[in-house]
């Protein structure tokens, strides 16, 4: 077995601490007042920490790597203009490099000494398709594709704002997690259409009464049925969205505090040319396990939900089918 030399290790951890110290104090003096004026930031290409991206509905973030890169190429205000393409960008990032992991698993599958990105892979589609099937009986392997689909693309797009000048796209509503509810509300329609029959899905929103004073009632039933249906998409996009979004805002505020309170300890030691030289006091990092718990357990909230609402179309009786 290949063991891991101690000192490459703790090499690497330390590389790895500096580059998000670095790049947190780089995204933060972005928003410090205290470093540029609003014209020299304007200038440089640096937003003004009062600046946000509208389709976040407001809230204090970090500048990512595409806004900054942007707005050094082509000044602040082409960068303000394409602020709700962000999302959409990041978005497609995670989602080729996650088809382009499938894929190269793909290529490579054996059935003897597999490699380590084919185990985890198993581990990963198997783990799900189990949870998957405890709900959904074996009919999960019809749904496994969209719900696995989901849960990774959600999880991976919540961590990406945890990468240093990366962004969460799951922090804005408008723009990803509204399209991501919408997506599980056109799906479980079409599953239960499919599965039951046009007269079986009004049958199902009506109730499914079956004596006089049921179908009696259905006439309310029917209305309260609907709109509780077509609330399921709002609630799932509003709590992806405001757990992301507040864990971003926290982890931002936390940096900036860091750097601001770094800047007054030089000055306070007469050290003021040091200033751009130290990375903020890393204020931020407790906060990065609560992050990686929360995005987790939200991306598995919503593909659970999505789940339940897919079992709950599916006719009666499925799960003995099933078993």
């Amino acid at each position: 077995m290949h063991k891991h030399d101690p000192g490459t290790v703790s090499t690497v951890l330390a590389i790895a601490l500096a580059v998000v110290l670095a790049a947190g104090t780089v995204a933060a003096q972005q928003h410090d007042p205290a470093h540029a004026d609003p014209a020299e930031a304007a200038e440089h290409g640096a937003a003004p920490a009062e600046d946000h991206d509208g389709a976040h509905g407001g809230g204090f973030h970090l500048d990512n790597l595409g806004k900054l890169v942007i707005a050094n190429a082509w000044g602040n205000e082409t960068a303000e203009s394409m602020a709700d393409w962000i999302d959409p960008i990041f978005s497609l990032l995670v989602a080729l490099l996650i088809a382009s992991f499938f894929v190269s698993v793909g290529r490579s599958l054996r059935d003897r000494d597999p490699t380590r990105r084919q185990i985890f892979a198993e581990l990963v589609i198997g783990g799900l398709y189990g949870m998957f099937r405890d709900i959904l009986g074996d009919r999960a392997r019809r749904f496994a594709p969209y719900l696995g689909t989901l849960f990774i693309f959600i999880l991976c797009n919540n961590l990406f704002g945890l990468v240093p000048l990366g962004h969460s796209s799951t922090a804005s509503f408008v723009n990803t997690t509204l399209g991501l509810g919408l997506c599980t509300f056109l799906y479980v329609q079409y599953v239960g259409i499919r599965e039951n029959g046009l007269g079986g899905y009004l049958y199902h929103f009506a109730g499914q009464p079956k004596s006089g004073l049921e179908w009696a009632f259905a006439i309310m039933i029917f209305p309260l049925e609907l709109m509780g249906e077509l609330i399921k998409p709002i609630s799932l996009s509003l709590r992806l969205f405001g757990n992301i979004f507040g864990e971003d805002t926290l982890i931002a505020v936390m940096v900036i505090l860091g750097v601001q309170l770094m800047d007054v300890l030089l000055r306070f030691c007469g050290l003021d040319a040091l200033t751009p030289w130290f990375p903020g006091l890393p204020f931020q990092f407790p906060f990065y396990a609560i992050a990686l718990i929360g995005s987790t357990v939200q991306a598995l909230v919503f593909t659970l939900l999505s789940t339940i609402y897919i079992s709950l179309m599916l006719p009666h009786g499925h799960e003995e089918e099933a078993h």
